[in-house]
């Protein structure tokens, strides 16, 4: 019964956490904004905090287990490191500088003894509130494949997605260096550092701050950067609008054709090569070279309704259950491709 109250203090606490974010841009924003994310769009990131955002804010496992293991992340660099660490939970802002947007939550201060024996969060001697150290920790969890991202331990050589998030911890807590641990794959631990610099710092806040009043307090989306994008904004056609293409367009038009084009070839020797290699294997499962997997060629099974046969045999059921959705296809004209 307490495991149950406990699990939804921690869920409630998460939910105001995800609603504060709306009233500014956090540390795990930026990389969104600097077009760095794998995640999630500039275009995404807006419908998140102008309240658009149809998407729900649920954690999936990675995320899950990211937040589990962060204690032990943590644990584990002290031990390392030979250094205290503590926990912020408090929400850290520019407030006092003027700039209550510009917001974040790390995951733990380092303390350094030469300035306090623990880290408070309070104004210093120019009235501006302060961690009091000069060193911050992220901790994160990756997975195996995301494992050539990283480079030599001890460098700042981190995925642009984390260090953008620590750039802006630095700028926002004003500390000197912060300190990435990251747990690959369950069982490869490693420590990078991440300086500060001024000169970088500033370019990103820059644009973030651009971001922030030129697209969030606008109320003014950013330009699509994907698909997805272009879908959810515009995800309906207007009958008979048309719109007239500029030089510019129709050379990447032109492109697009010969860019398709390249890609069909690719794919008839794609084929090829596939029925070569196929016809080696026979009823093989395995190619193998020196006792190492090349390919496989194995059965996979699904289970499918086939809607021909339930539409003719059962065809209030089939009208019961189908539903019918409709996507924008883009198209290049045969007309147009005729003339080039």
């Amino acid at each position: 019964m307490n495991t149950q109250v406990n699990l939804q203090e921690v869920e409630n606490a998460r939910q105001e956490w995800l609603q504060s974010r709306r009233l500014g841009i956090g540390g795990s924003d930026v990389a969104a904004i600097l077009g760095f994310s794998p995640y999630k769009s500039p275009y995404q990131l807006w419908l998140d905090k102008t309240g658009r955002s149809e998407r729900k804010e649920s954690q999936n496992e990675s995320a899950h287990f990211g937040n589990l293991l962060e204690d032990v992340v943590a644990k584990e660099f002290s031990r390392r490191s030979g250094v205290k660490v503590q926990r912020i939970t408090q929400q850290l802002s520019l407030a006092d500088q003027g700039e209550p947007w510009a917001i974040g939550n790390i995951d733990r201060a380092v303390i350094n003894p030469e300035i306090a024996g623990n880290v408070r969060y309070k104004k210093n001697d120019e009235g501006i509130y302060r961690l009091t150290t000069d060193m911050i920790l992220e901790c994160k969890t990756a997975s195996e494949y995301l494992s050539k991202l990283f480079g030599e331990e001890g460098t700042d050589q981190i995925p642009d997605y984390y260090l953008t998030q620590c750039l802006w911890y630095l700028k926002i807590t004003g500390a000197k260096v912060c300190y990435l641990a990251v747990l690959i794959g369950g069982n490869k631990f490693r420590m990078y550092r991440i300086e500060r610099d001024d000169d970088l710092i500033e370019s990103i806040f820059k644009q973030v701050k651009a971001f922030w009043f030129n697209h969030v307090i606008a109320d003014v989306p950013p330009d699509p950067t994907c698909f997805d994008d272009v879908l959810h904004r515009w995800s309906n056609h207007v009958v008979g609008k048309q719109v007239e293409a500029d030089f510019e367009h129709i050379k990447l038009a032109e492109e697009l054709i010969t860019v398709q084009g390249r890609l069909k070839a690719d794919k008839a020797r794609e084929d090829e090569i596939k029925l070569k290699i196929v016809s080696t294997m026979q009823d093989a499962e395995m190619m193998i070279s020196q006792g190492k997997s090349i390919c496989t060629y194995k059965e996979q099974s699904s289970t499918r309704i086939d809607s021909t046969l339930l539409k003719k045999e059962e065809p209030d059921l089939f009208t019961k259950y189908s539903k019918t959705s409709s996507t924008r296809v883009f198209r290049i004209s045969n007309k147009f491709k005729e003339t080039i």
